[in-house]
């Protein structure tokens, strides 16, 4: 048996829970009260709390289009348990007031308010907001730990899980599929700046958006300053998720930052926001006399908060690129220069499709530097991800000047090569923007790589320093070889994509 949208009550039941009683337009110092029983104290004043689950349950997270008779008996399980139960709901907006903005409802029981207190301050609130595009229901203290994404009535239920990412990113997966589907757009996985930087033709400004899985600097990189110096300068506009339109726009989605926590110490920008009082701070360690130690992992390596935008440097209101002038794609690899730059759209569109990095130490000593491949650099596209490559290739034919550039921030030369600093990646972005590098095609690579960089050392992180011609042919042969296997795997990507590597 399967429901179709006509089961009216059913549906309404989905997207609007029913429950003992609905608290709503709650004020940030009522969702502080309420969560009060859960917080650890601590000299910074912040409200810092330990959870039970502590990272994403991606093993748990089903994606349904049918809804069958066993997921129609678990929800009835769960409405009958919420319907004796006290909950919060919170409406927020995701993106600017005048842009094309999605509304969220987010439900959830009220002993975990903390989730209610994080996602009101992650987004933008609405208050006498009824109306919801996508609606997130949170029950963290059911048995069972289950994720389930329903795209076709835009709804995500979170069964046993108090972890607030879990929160946000069901929200943020709805809304970018929502810009893929419904605004003939891509939703990304990806930060955004705007750099003010002199070129041949004067002071220019231009937009990035940033991609690159966990540990491949992509939140470095979007908060840095890059060393400019006024008139040139930074503007910070969003951490996370973006959405690329097609006349090369790109709408934000998050009113402030939520950050990891595990390397706060050394990125300046993004500790002061940390330290702030207002953070709301998970699963980070407190010592016996009240103060927060990011360093200490003992809690877990994925301690969280959410933080003021306006607590990080170089951060404006807004969170909109009117104008994408380049795409990073950050990899950690042990074989590539620090920054090329791809020649087509097609090869830029690969690169994306291919979500390259490489396997670290912390998950599995035995296999480092294999590569490791995300489509997009998005571990949360629901369906179809060929899909995500030809919208990317279309919206990149149809804004040409949109520069492509594929960065390592790994090492080259091997696991003890020359390491690639954050130093060393802000001198290669500053010079491509500022297109004072010296270009030269590469045949064995396929694009474009720097004749030099102004750096120290600077023929270190030449692959030529390295390797001879015959033995980098070789191993550039082999990978070539092995991302077109994994291109041709994704039946109806464009064939000039899988081409092109």
């Amino acid at each position: 048996m399967q429901y179709q949208d006509d089961h009216s009550s059913f549906f309404e039941k989905l997207l609007h829970p029913v429950s003992r009683s609905l608290l709503r337009d709650i004020s940030d110092d009522e969702l502080r009260a309420m969560a009060m029983h859960e917080l650890v104290p601590n000299n910074q004043g912040s409200s810092l709390y330990v959870t039970r689950i502590r990272s994403r349950s991606a093993a748990f997270t089903e994606v349904v289009y049918d809804i069958d008779e066993a997921l129609v008996t678990l929800l009835e399980q769960v409405w009958g348990y919420l319907r004796w139960q006290q909950m919060i709901r919170v409406a927020a907006r995701i993106g600017s007031a005048d842009r094309q903005p999605l509304y969220a409802n987010l439900y959830v029981t009220r002993r975990y308010a903390r989730i209610a207190q994080m996602f009101a301050m992650n987004f933008s609130v609405e208050m006498d907001q009824d109306y919801a595009d996508l609606v997130t229901v949170v029950v963290p203290e059911w048995h069972q730990r289950k994720v389930i994404v329903m795209p076709r009535q835009r709804v995500t239920y979170i069964l046993g899980s108090d972890y607030y990412g879990e929160a946000k990113m069901a929200t943020l997966r709805i809304a970018m599929h929502l810009g893929r589907e419904n605004m003939n757009g891509l939703g990304l996985h990806a930060g955004s700046k705007i750099v003010r930087v002199s070129t041949p033709r004067g002071l220019e400004e231009k937009g990035l958006l940033i991609f690159g899985l966990s540990g491949t600097g992509k939140t470095t990189i979007t908060t840095a300053d890059h060393g400019l110096v006024a008139p040139e300068g930074v503007e910070v506009l969003q951490d996370d998720i973006n959405i690329l339109l097609p006349n090369g726009s790109a709408l934000g989605s998050e009113a402030n930052f939520y950050i990891k926590t595990d390397n706060v110490t050394k990125q300046p920008p993004l500790l002061r926001a940390a330290r702030d009082r207002s953070a709301l701070i998970e699963n980070c360690w407190v010592d016996d006399d009240g103060e927060i130690d990011f360093d200490n992992h003992a809690i877990t390596t994925n301690g969280r908060a959410v933080v003021p935008r306006d607590a990080i440097p170089n951060t404006s209101k807004r969170i909109d690129l009117d104008r994408v002038d380049c795409l990073l794609f950050n990899m950690r690899r042990y074989d590539i220069p620090p920054i090329g730059r791809l020649v087509s759209a097609e090869q830029a569109a690969a690169f994306f499709m291919l979500g390259e990095s490489t396997i670290t130490s912390a998950e599995d000593p035995s296999r480092v530097g294999q590569a490791k491949r995300v489509v997009g650099f998005d571990p949360f596209i629901m369906d179809n991800p060929h899909i995500n490559g030809n919208r990317l290739l279309r919206i990149l034919r149809d804004n040409p000047d949109i520069r492509c550039y594929v960065l390592n921030t790994g090492r080259i030369g091997g696991k003890d090569g020359a390491n690639m600093t954050p130093d060393v990646t802000f001198a290669a972005i500053r010079g491509a923007l500022g297109e004072s590098i010296e270009w030269y095609y590469d045949d064995i690579l396929g694009y474009e790589i720097p004749k030099t960089l102004d750096i120290p050392e600077a023929s270190s992180y030449d692959p030529y320093t390295w390797y001879s011609r015959e033995e980098y042919a070789g191993k550039i042969g082999t990978l070539r070889r092995e991302r077109k296997e994994y291109l041709v795997k994704f039946k109806g990507l464009a064939p000039e994509i899988i081409d092109s590597v």
